[in-house]
């Protein structure tokens, strides 16, 4: 072992830790296996508690009735995708002990990201295969969302502000091409986008006014007959009233959804809801909502008009532009997802021409390299990863996550105890380095 250490730590320059397991990881027990026995139990009740909820709510949206959903086959899923989580952490904890055992001391590799992707290879194998896809895409966007925060910390990158709106206006540019040129066989996101951007080119009223009263009738009827539609033009009425009508109906949408937002986030705390109900940012995402079609529109007319032509460009370049709408409600997340979806649709078309090659069991290599990032990130720079993600996995573990002894990491040059910043308390008779860097001062008399 003292070999391989000079081979790290001479040749490659590689700084060398020699502190146990127990001294970095499992602080709360200075045996592997009892680490492991301790976390399992509360790291199973939570994924039961996830995954039931998931699943139970995802079949009453597929079924619509409680009576016809099959709860054999229900409990199956919940307890398979349970244990895929549960083995996920239970593999990591091995895994840096394991490596740690067999080769006397930690580098940065062995401590974060190499555990991590041996660990998520063998998790996902437990897993139902048709969960598999979403879930390596769903880490690959928070992969690359934590690549781009890493390189920002590290001073490779600048932050620019709104910048997720450019990465969105870019996502939805390529989805709306893909679905305008190939229509229903672009896939799920040709048909969210048809929904979110209202691009039913059907005879179908965008709203039915014949639930409205006499004098919104008659405001919608002005809007739609007072103006005029180029020829080229593919909506039922004027195009002042595709615009203001797809606007005010993702706006209706956004609104209910952000309401039962604020109600659901004051169901431990009722007496915050009026102070939840009535904030201006809970309008950020009907507005969002609403803008999306409204600018799309808007522009979309605007270039058929002037240009007096309707290509597959002029879609996607108005939907380019309606991009600005994540302005008013900004998220990377979402942002990072969409353009994940655009390029996953462009690569499944490239497939389909024979023109890029078709990866066997690539999702279970995509997601063991996007969750061993992830993960990776967790343990030596955490600061680096969405904090919702960190509160999932702090769940998960039962707050274990924050007794890592991650002042130890810091000669790797990842600032890793920025956000724990925890002194364990350890047994001195299971340490092997000076027991004063554990233990607090005593005071002098």
């Amino acid at each position: 072992m003292s070999v391989l250490s000079k081979i790290f730590a001479g040749y490659f320059g590689t700084p060398i830790l020699h502190a146990t397991c127990y001294e970095t990881i499992h602080t709360w027990n200075p045996d592997c296996t009892m680490a492991m026995v301790n976390a399992t139990p509360h790291a199973f009740l939570f994924s039961l508690r996830t995954y039931g909820v998931f699943y139970l709510l995802s079949a009453l949206v597929r079924k619509g009735d409680p009576r016809k959903i099959d709860y054999k086959r229900l409990i199956k899923d919940i307890l398979r995708s349970s244990i895929f989580l549960t083995s996920n952490m239970i593999f990591l904890l091995f895994s840096l002990c394991f490596l740690r055992r067999t080769m006397g001391f930690y580098i940065w590799p062995t401590v974060s990201f190499v555990n991590s992707i041996a660990a998520s290879f063998f998790a996902l194998l437990i897993e139902n295969p048709t969960r598999r896809p979403m879930l390596a895409l769903y880490l690959t966007n928070l992969a690359s969302e934590t690549l781009f925060r890493q390189l920002v910390n590290h001073g490779y990158l600048r932050s620019y502000k709104n910048g997720e709106a450019i990465v969105f206006a870019i996502g939805l540019a390529i989805i709306t091409y893909m679905y305008k040129r190939y229509g229903e066989k672009a896939g799920a996101m040709g048909k969210l986008i048809k929904t979110t951007h209202c691009l039913d080119n059907s005879n179908a009223d965008i709203i039915d006014v014949n639930k409205l009263n006499s004098n919104s009738k008659l405001w919608f009827s002005i809007l739609r007959n007072s103006f005029n539609k180029h020829p080229l033009c593919e909506h039922k009425h004027s195009c002042a009233s595709v615009a203001v009508e797809s606007g005010l109906r993702n706006f209706t949408y956004g609104l209910g959804a952000s309401l039962a937002l604020a109600v659901l986030k004051s169901l431990a705390t009722p007496r915050k809801l009026l102070r939840n109900v009535f904030t201006v940012g809970i309008l950020r995402l009907p507005c969002f909502a609403g803008a999306l079609p409204f600018i799309y529109h808007v522009v979309e007319c605007t270039l058929t008009r002037h240009l007096n032509a309707h290509t597959e460009l002029i879609p996607a370049l108005a939907a380019l532009v309606s991009g600005l709408a994540m302005l008013v409600y900004p998220s990377i997340s979402v942002a990072m997802y969409v353009l994940w979806k655009a390029i996953e649709m462009i690569y499944h078309k490239l497939v389909e021409k024979n023109l890029a090659l078709n990866f066997r069991h690539g999702d279970l290599l995509l997601y063991a390299l996007s969750t061993g990032f992830v993960l990776g990130n967790v343990i030596i720079e955490p600061h680096a990863v969405r904090k919702g993600y960190i509160n999932f996995l702090s769940g998960l573990t039962g707050n274990k996550l924050a007794v890592f002894n991650r002042r130890l990491f810091t000669p790797f040059g990842f600032d890793s105890s920025r956000v724990y910043d925890f002194m364990p308390k350890l047994n001195p008779r299971f340490a092997t380095i000076n027991p004063d860097l554990y233990l607090p001062m005593s005071r002098p008399f």
